[in-house]
């Protein structure tokens, strides 16, 4: 499989892809561009900026087609070897999960806009960029001049690149991973501090599973001239947008730029590679339904902000302000007595990525987040400290991923009462599948490691009123 792709208008953000595919022996073959894609769990319908889409023959007669759903093509193949299809794709959505090209890049990630042959899959893709000589290209695939290669559409699906000839580019060593920085954008950053503590937090977050499973890994960051938030996870990278907000200090953008480095860093692991049994392998034609966001996300988003805290790149100070803004959140949602965070997580599908109706949901990031604290503690809290959440997700990542498994919510639980010694059938009627339970829970979590929840306030505090027990319990939570 070969594309070529171009910047047909920047203007416009129209995008140019041309397709040619080869040894084609059936009589009528099936294209298919994806409808969502991971890390953002609700159908998006990408062929809604698919213009002038044409089909032509090796004699470069017109061959017709027809579509059968609303991003598949069926194509008449009778006595045709090759195919060359071209299409205009329009990219204009700067975030970390779309398509944008203007005069002064080319960002894409293509599981918005490349289609694959139903039933060939797993064949090798090759994507030359014809952009001009100086443009440099970050992507997670390996390039040659200006031709990016993947082994499979999975694979290409899971790569964005940026081509530009005003990207910047840092790397380092962190174990035997070569980690790469590039930089699109205007931006005053400290790139050897950011490099420091990026080293910190990665290493802690290495040693819960035991290993860094790439040789190199790239954050793609945007730097942005507008307020704007957002990070999407990929096997051998991130693609992080991120603009100043006007009440934002210089310190507070980049403790926010460590922030979401760090969640999307631990994606890596939990969901690149542990995945919940409905997602292996991934369906791009329809939802993957799952109401297990709470471990993807949810754990996620809690450790993301933890390994801040246990590297010493954030203080206390840091991290309780970080949490007390998620209780806030929390805690301002009325749909917590409404629906579950396992029901939420299955609704994603539906509205999990807007307001929608008032206090219908919760967010699989929030109360996920708020469930895996409490998981921890109550594993440290019931086995002596002997034991945490660290341990589940590491036997989650040896035990399943190491051999290709999905998991299910049976053997999280499982996990954790392996670890806890204690049956965890409450926490999942309370916390998991219930409605308005957390704040109990809460209190009681964070007085054993010797911190105090004012839910009034939304603050997260250590106790005016420690015992050197209370301290103990602290720094194995957090160090």
């Amino acid at each position: 499989m070969h594309y070529k792709v171009s910047i047909s208008n920047p203007t416009e953000h129209f995008v140019k892809l041309e397709w040619t595919i080869e040894y084609i022996h059936q009589d009528m073959i099936h294209l298919q561009l994806p409808a969502w894609r991971p890390g953002r769990y609700e159908l998006q319908n990408f062929a809604k900026n698919i213009r002038c889409f044409e089909i032509k023959d090796e004699k470069n007669n017109l061959v017709p087609y027809k579509k059968i759903t609303k991003d598949c093509w069926e194509v008449d193949t009778k006595s045709k070897n090759k195919l060359f299809i071209s299409y205009e794709y329009y990219a204009n959505q700067y975030d970390a999960g779309a398509c944008y090209a203007d005069e002064n890049q080319l960002y894409i990630n293509p599981v918005h806009c490349f289609m694959y042959v139903v039933g060939r899959m797993d064949e090798h893709y090759t994507i030359e960029l014809l952009v001009p000589e100086n443009y440099q290209i970050a992507c997670q695939l390996p390039i040659d001049g200006k031709v990016i290669s993947s082994e499979n559409f999975d694979e290409l699906a899971d790569s964005p690149f940026i081509a530009s000839a005003t990207i910047q580019h840092h790397s380092f060593k962190v174990s035997d991973t070569l980690m790469h920085f590039w930089i699109q954008g205007a931006h005053t950053l400290d790139l050897k501090r950011l490099e420091t503590d990026t080293i910190k937090y990665t290493q802690k977050q290495i040693k819960i599973f035991g290993e860094l499973p790439c040789k190199d890994y790239h954050f793609l960051y945007h730097i942005l001239d507008k307020p704007g938030r957002h990070g999407v996870e990929h096997a051998e990278s991130t693609v992080i947008t991120l603009g100043k907000n006007l009440e934002q200090s210089d310190e507070d953008f980049y403790n926010d730029l460590l922030a979401i480095s760090s969640h999307e860093l631990f994606h890596l692991w939990n969901i690149k590679r542990i995945r919940p049994v409905e997602m292996l392998p991934y369906d791009f034609t329809k939802e993957n339904y799952s109401t297990l966001g709470y471990v993807y996300e949810g754990v996620t988003t809690y450790y993301g902000d933890l390994m801040l805290l246990r590297s010493g790149v954030w203080s206390w100070e840091q991290y309780g302000k970080s949490f007390s803004n998620d209780l806030k959140r929390h805690v301002d949602n009325p749909g917590r007595f409404n629906y579950s965070v396992a029901e939420s997580s299955f609704d994603t599908w539906l509205d999990g990525y807007v307001a929608g109706v008032t206090g219908r949901k919760t967010s699989i990031y929030i109360e996920g987040m708020l469930a895996a604290f409490i998981a921890d503690v109550l594993i440290m809290k019931h086995s002596e400290n002997k034991y945490s959440l660290d341990h589940v997700m590491h036997d989650l990542y040896v035990h399943f991923y190491k051999n290709n498994k999905g998991y299910t919510e049976s053997d999280y639980k499982a996990l954790l009462e392996k670890y806890s010694g204690i049956s965890f059938d409450k926490y999942f009627k309370d916390i998991i599948w219930g409605k308005g339970n957390f704040e109990n829970y809460l209190e009681e979590i964070s007085e054993y490691i010797g911190c105090s929840i004012t839910f009034a306030h939304y603050l997260l505090t250590k106790s005016d009123k420690r015992s050197d027990t209370h301290n103990e319990r602290f720094i194995r939570w957090c160090e």
